[in-house]
């Protein structure tokens, strides 16, 4: 079985391996403009045959950064980066109202033959500094063998805690009328032309946007004409928001696990807000069914 390690790859940032080769860049933010809401972030990520699925920073969406984790609106702050969504009227506009997801430290850092853990704080700061957000976000890695192919399951777990000493509001346009405007939270930016040629889910047809499912399974071919295989799930414990998938696969493609699809989100005085996601990146198209058994 494949084996794990995480390096510092310089400039505070780390650099996930197996078998010594790269297979995901854990990114600080480092050099990201502030109209783009500077954020710590997963690019590339490869399969671990080495295809790279992720795309950074586009000419269509520049603020879209790999595997981020990321809402459009934190109290009155976007913390997603681009333009503001007003109303349907309206639509969006740049304003000065961006902030920053700041690094402030990893820990927890693990490896271990086929499994990898590490785990980072950080703040949410809104446009003008002040502190919105404290998150400790925890990401682990490991490698599981299918059908002979080496598989990557990555399982996210953060949580988020109010910095204010109020309750923090998390929104998206949906809320403010946009329709399938419910982005926001865990996003993965595919490459430039990565296409989905079929979308599995558990019995729900997923073929628009929006759809409600645990688990969603996606047979893709990037733009280099790669077959790659994606297993997206919510945690299997009841969590806060919406479980709707949010996905774009014209004119450009991204895949969001949308907590906040119909609904806004509040993160209370005291405690804190949790969320739970997996993700499976494979060569090839592996069997739905082996993949779900992962999710």
């Amino acid at each position: 079985m494949a084996e794990l390690r995480i390096v510092d790859a310089g400039g505070e940032e780390r650099e996930l391996r197996i078998d010594g080769r790269p297979l995901a860049r854990l990114a600080i933010g480092t050099g990201i403009g502030p109209v783009d809401t500077p954020k710590p972030h997963i690019h590339p990520l490869r399969t671990p045959g080495g295809v790279v699925v992720t795309g950074f920073a586009p000419e269509d969406h520049t603020w879209h950064h790999g595997l981020q984790f990321a809402m459009p609106r934190v109290d009155a702050d976007n913390l997603w980066g681009g333009g503001t969504y007003f109303s349907p009227e309206e639509g969006y506009r740049v304003v000065d109202d961006q902030g920053e997801i700041r690094h402030i430290g990893w820990v927890d850092e693990s490896s271990d033959g086929p499994e990898a853990r590490i785990a980072e704080s950080l703040r949410w700061r809104g446009h003008d500094g002040q502190a919105l957000l404290d998150e400790h976000r925890r990401w682990r890695f490991r490698t599981v063998v299918v059908d002979r192919t080496d598989v990557l399951v990555i399982d996210f777990a953060t949580t988020l805690r109010s910095a204010t000493g109020a309750e923090v509001a998390l929104a998206t346009p949906a809320q403010r009328g946009r329709p399938d405007g419910g982005y926001g939270g865990l996003f993965l930016r595919l490459g430039e032309g990565f296409a989905a040629e079929a979308l599995d889910g558990d019995g729900v047809d997923l073929t628009e946007s929006g759809g409600g499912s645990r688990t969603m399974i996606v047979h893709g071919v990037t733009g280099d004409g790669e077959a790659v295989t994606l297993g997206l799930a919510f945690g299997d414990e009841p969590a806060a928001g919406d479980h709707r998938w949010l996905h774009r696969f014209d004119p450009f493609s991204a895949i969001g696990w949308a907590v906040a699809y119909e609904h806004g989100l509040t993160v209370p005085a005291t405690g804190g807000l949790e969320f739970e996601h997996r993700l499976v990146v494979a060569d090839g198209h592996l069997d739905p069914a082996a993949v779900r058994a992962l999710l």
